[in-house]
């Protein structure tokens, strides 16, 4: 499972992708929801840039840069638990699936392991929960 380290390398990855949220979020705070071509969500208020992801951003934001350096310069094996992390957190698989979880990661290459972690709008939160999931975390729920 998860060593300190590796937690407190999880949560330090956490805390950039609630960075570059937080600024792609600001970004797209001008953008009326009429110009992006969307129909009125049924329920709740929800901005229809949501599911564009880092996406939509420019490549030079420096939060998002940020969040894809630290992801790059992690260890391969350290970036095969944060991905598998992820996934718990997700909900993709379970705490007693995390062998599972890592063979899963295994099988991803570098690229596409960095830009899961690195383009997932909702790491912060993904990670959260899954350091929660293994018992590495106290119980996390979205600012309201």
């Amino acid at each position: 499972m998860l060593h300190e380290i590796d937690i407190l390398e999880a949560r330090r990855i956490a805390e950039l992708a609630a960075s570059a949220r937080e600024a792609r979020d600001q970004a797209l705070a001008p953008v009326p929801e009429a110009e992006l071509g969307e129909p009125t969500p049924a329920r709740g208020q929800h901005h229809p840039a949501g599911a564009l992801g880092f996406g939509a951003m420019p490549a030079d934001l420096p939060a998002s840069q940020a969040l894809r350096g630290a992801v790059e310069n992690l260890p391969a094996d350290l970036r095969r638990k944060l991905w598998a992390t992820m996934r718990i957190g997700s909900g993709d698989y379970a705490r007693g699936d995390w062998d599972e979880a890592l063979a899963a990661a295994a099988n991803l290459s570098d690229a596409a392991m960095i830009s899961d972690l690195a383009e997932e709008i909702d790491l912060h939160d993904k990670l959260m929960k899954g350091l929660y999931a293994l018992g590495a975390a106290e119980p996390w729920s979205p600012p309201a």
